[in-house]
């Protein structure tokens, strides 16, 4: 395994809590931000979620990446759609895209799946 999922959602956590530290502005305001993106709406919560899994596989993010599939599955979304969602964004994003599929995103399943 290249990355830990664990590890990376908690960098990303601990970061979060820093930033709130020192622009509490700025960390709150994305707080709110994300959490009105990421509700139920017209769009169920779990779609939001797969959503964000191709845009973060898409722009690389490996943060993001931890983040969403946890959030995917906690949503209730299985492995299968979790996987075609990230496929999406092959379409877009070549072969960055592919390797992030064929990695990060089945070692996240991996990791996040029995919790």
């Amino acid at each position: 395994m290249a990355l830990d999922p664990h590890k990376l959602l908690e960098e990303f956590n601990t970061g979060l809590g820093r930033l709130g530290d020192e622009l509490p502005e700025i960390a709150e305001s994305f707080v709110r931000l994300t959490n009105w993106c990421f509700a139920e709406g017209a769009i169920p919560a779990k779609y939001k979620e797969l959503i964000a899994i191709a845009i973060g596989v898409y722009a690389r993010c490996e943060y993001c990446i931890a983040y969403h599939v946890k959030k995917a599955l906690e949503e209730g979304a299985s492995r299968e759609e979790i996987l075609e969602a990230a496929a999406e964004a092959i379409a877009f994003g070549g072969s960055p895209a592919t390797a992030y599929c064929a990695t990060l995103v089945r070692e996240c399943l991996d990791a996040f799946e029995e919790e």
